[in-house]
């Protein structure tokens, strides 16, 4: 019997490809094996997805190309952003056996976006918008009724009343995993996300998903102010992207519009995509840190201690020290000791602001 090994370098989720190549072999008679291990297994065929473009996904891919040479057929945004899967197999059925996965749906309606922001390659991977790209008859397994769409831009589709629409008539509960387009919100679309149940990852809880990832983008949520509160008290949480090519001061003024208008900040360091590396300021250091440290995040702290950490981090790297204030904001809450191994080391710990 002919056998194909998938390898899933760096999913967090259940790789959507992997699946739907998996569904076109099996259909083929092939014995399926999926691997998130880099190891030699023995097979016809040999296929590897990688989803991020960083240090570890690389040392993976390296090591499948050592042990197999041209004879892995590796792709996903991580590689290429040119390579797409073929018709055949796009258009299959996801296998979500592949994963034993039965918590729920997820997949694509529309696929691409018009907008072409510097740090996203979904313009280049995917190109414009396309409205027509599945149903969730395509990818919706019978009697599930939690969906996880991953669409990237969903409210720019002329189709986005129609779908919600269909959500609702459904009663699916729908995680909308990529967030939604602020500049998109009105009225008529606030009126029909109400309606729906707009849920978290985990499915435990409603929540709706917005990104902000600059200073201009703030003024949108101030003016839809009202259909955010409607929402729910922390019901809508703010993806807000750090380390591309904002300023601390840029940060400070995002997370302070979260705060004011009491959503839940979530946030998330900028992940390169190929070609396209991170654009800090030289003169990223432009405000007081004081503030800085005195941030108080709508959480347990975890989240927050990611940008914490990074500021901490880019100041050791440009000053030379670490600014006391800051290593003690991010040990507030969660391992208090960990600020231990700084302490131990006072020539490299500053009490005051060189910027």
């Amino acid at each position: 019997m002919k056998r194909i090994v998938l390898y899933d370098i760096d999913s967090k989720i259940p790789n959507f490809a992997l699946m739907k190549i998996s569904s076109f072999y099996k259909n083929l008679g092939y014995t399926v094996i999926l691997s998130k291990k880099i190891k030699y297994i023995k097979a016809n065929k040999y296929v590897a997805s990688s989803v991020f473009y960083n240090e570890k996904s690389m040392s993976r891919i390296k090591a499948l190309n050592e042990i197999y040479g041209s004879d892995i057929n590796i792709g996903g945004s991580g590689v290429n952003l040119s390579k797409k899967l073929p018709k055949k197999i796009d258009k299959c059925f996801p296998d979500y056996e592949l994963y034993k996965h039965r918590s729920y749906a997820m997949g694509f309606l529309t696929r691409g976006c018009n907008k072409r922001c510097s740090f996203c390659l979904v313009p280049t991977k995917e190109g414009k918008l396309n409205s027509n790209y599945a149903s969730f008859d395509n990818f919706v397994p019978k009697k599930q009724n939690k969906v996880m769409l991953l669409d990237n831009n969903l409210l720019a589709s002329k189709k986005s009343f129609s779908i919600i629409e269909s959500i609702k008539r459904r009663n699916y509960s729908v995680n909308f995993s990529q967030s939604l387009d602020i500049s998109y919100l009105n009225k008529d679309i606030f009126n029909l996300l109400i309606k729906t149940k707009s849920m978290n990852s985990r499915f435990t809880r409603r929540m709706f998903y917005f990104s902000c990832n600059s200073v201009r983008q703030t003024k949108l949520f101030y003016k839809n102010e009202s259909y955010l509160r409607e929402f729910g008290r922390d019901a809508v949480t703010v993806i807000v992207m750090f380390g591309y090519n904002t300023t601390l001061s840029e940060d400070y003024e995002i997370l302070s519009m979260t705060k004011k208008l009491k959503l839940i900040p979530f946030v998330q360091r900028y992940i390169p995509i190929p070609n396209t590396p991170a654009k800090i300021p030289k003169n990223y250091f432009d405000m007081d840190l004081d503030k800085i440290a005195a941030i108080k995040f709508r959480t347990n702290g975890q989240n927050g201690e990611k940008f914490l950490r990074y500021v901490n981090q880019l100041y050791f790297k440009t000053y030379g020290k670490y600014y006391l204030p800051i290593l003690e904001a991010i040990y507030r809450y969660n391992n208090k000791k960990g600020i231990n191994k700084y302490l131990r080391q006072p020539h490299l710990i500053s009490k005051k602001q060189y910027c």
